[in-house]
């Protein structure tokens, strides 16, 4: 008897605890205090690099591309009923492109939680000091993170933690207001320039990269939706990306606006330690990192667990694992994050290499090799090395509404022929199951398969959309990591 999708979820080997019960609202919370993190202190410094009027266009750009590649993720992991990022480029590139994925999307989401680790210590240092409370800076982040964010990260499912995100995502406001007014009294003091390109363009759409990026969680989030279909994945992805995009440039226009050229990478560090109303906004964003850390954290997690063999589309980690992987992961993390203090050189290295590989080339690279390898079927380190059983994975429980009458079709040839195999292993010869039958299904698939050959041309916006991650991709990352190491190299 078919599995209901409730049934699916309860027992599918690659669910994740808290998984099928999150609306729209919920994951488009859960993406959005992804994005919403410290690389939004960092979004004025962009505007001031790039060029006031090419910065905003850029951060347009930038926006409606992170929001694309979201989305062709989930198609193209729909596609072959693969629900896990680091599945998806196994499939369609083997297992380097599982190390690769792992391997980048670790450093990008480890670099994350150090820049929250070092915007905590920018913030409550001065607030506990107006309370009266002498703090270092180093026995703050340490003292705070073990308390406030290590309990956090024994979750295992980002659904677990939407109330946390919804929490998060509710102090942005009071930020926002409190550095646009008391951003516009300190305007007079400093100098602004409005020119449209600026001098540090490319470093600076990976600091926008970085800010924007929520592609290491795109599976994460989609698995926990209660109806995971691809127009509530569009709905809950466009929400998220386009309200990121209206605070984050926001504040950043307030940002740039207040303070011109000399404002700083951590927008908080160009305000005086003496203004009341920004110390406020200063405790408000360092309570923030606490929640946006986890966010950050478990696609990291994640990663290591899929290099480590503890993960991957069958199962998942025992609970040893889990608990000896998220210690293991946070210690190193806590310390780097103690004494590394220069945020502006971390958000454009990982922005410029991580954050532009996640979110560009490497959805556009999959949608490509899914949709156009017409030898991907059965192919090395393709879905040949995957087990053909759908519902072993739950792939009821991800049907989508606007399936199309093709694979409705294949579905049902798929039973057809499953019955024709029994009943012959039994030796049956009844007339209904002779070769004629079989015949007809050969043909039927035969025609499925060219009209999804057909149907794949007609999405012709994909298509483009997708060249267009890889090639924006591409040249961003290697222009913009190149001039970010060079400034490296000019600091040592």
């Amino acid at each position: 008897m078919p599995r209901t999708a409730n049934s699916a979820e309860s027992s599918a080997p690659c669910d994740e605890p808290g998984a099928g019960t999150s609306s729209i609202f919920d994951v488009s919370v859960n993406i959005l205090n992804c994005t919403v993190g410290s690389g939004i202190l960092a979004l004025p410094f962009a505007l001031k690099e790039s060029g006031f009027g090419l910065g905003l266009t850029l951060s347009v750009v930038v926006s409606a591309l992170c929001w694309f590649a979201l989305y062709i993720l989930i198609i193209s992991g729909k596609r072959i009923g693969v629900y896990k990022y680091p599945a998806l480029c196994e499939a369609t590139m083997g297992p380097f492109g599982n190390y690769l994925l792992n391997g980048v999307m670790f450093f990008q989401s480890v670099g994350a939680c150090i820049t929250y680790l070092i915007v905590v210590g920018d913030t409550i240092p001065v607030v506990l000091e107006l309370a009266g409370i002498e703090a270092t800076r180093q026995w703050t982040i340490f003292i705070s993170s073990l308390i406030f964010i290590l309990p956090w990260l024994f979750y295992r499912s980002i659904g677990s933690l939407t109330t946390v995100s919804i929490v998060s995502v509710l102090t942005l406001p009071p930020i926002l207001l409190i550095v646009a007014v008391r951003g516009f009294y300190y305007a007079p003091e400093h100098k602004h320039s409005y020119e449209f390109v600026g001098d540090n363009v490319f470093p600076a759409i990976g600091v926008m990269a970085f800010a924007m990026l929520s592609t290491q969680t795109a599976f994460l989030n989609f698995t926990t939706m209660a109806q995971p279909t691809r127009k509530a994945w569009g709905q809950a992805t466009a929400i998220a990306v386009f309200t990121s995009w209206l605070a984050s440039f926001v504040f950043a226009i307030f940002g740039f606006v207040a303070f011109g050229v000399d404002v700083q990478a951590n927008i908080f560090n160009s305000f005086p330690l003496t203004d009341y109303y920004i110390n406020l906004g200063r405790g408000l964003l360092g309570f923030s990192m606490y929640l946006t850390f986890p966010q950050a954290f478990l696609p990291a997690r994640s990663s290591l667990h899929s290099i480590l063999g503890h993960e991957d589309n069958t199962k998942s980690p025992t609970i040893k694992e889990h608990l000896y992987t998220t210690i293991a992961l946070f210690i190193p993390i806590l310390v780097i994050g103690v004494f590394v203090t220069n945020l502006g050189l971390l958000y454009q290295l990982i922005g410029g290499f991580c954050s532009t590989f996640l979110a560009y080339i490497i959805p556009g690279a999959c949608y490509f090799l899914v949709f156009w390898r017409n030898d991907f079927i059965g192919s090395v380190g393709g879905l040949s090395s995957l087990p053909s059983n759908d519902d072993e994975y739950g792939e009821d429980r991800y049907e989508d509404d606007e399936d199309s009458l093709d694979d409705e079709q294949e579905r049902l040839i798929k039973q057809k022929s499953a019955v024709v195999k029994t009943s012959t292993s039994y030796g049956a010869t009844s007339p209904s199951l002779s070769t004629p039958s079989s015949s007809a299904t050969v043909l039927q698939t035969t025609e499925i398969s060219k009209r999804r050959k057909e149907d794949r041309k007609t999405e012709l916006w994909l298509d483009i959309g997708a060249g267009v991650l890889v090639v924006f991709g591409v040249f961003v990352m290697l222009i913009s990591t190149a001039i970010t190491l060079k400034k490296m190299l000019e600091v040592v």
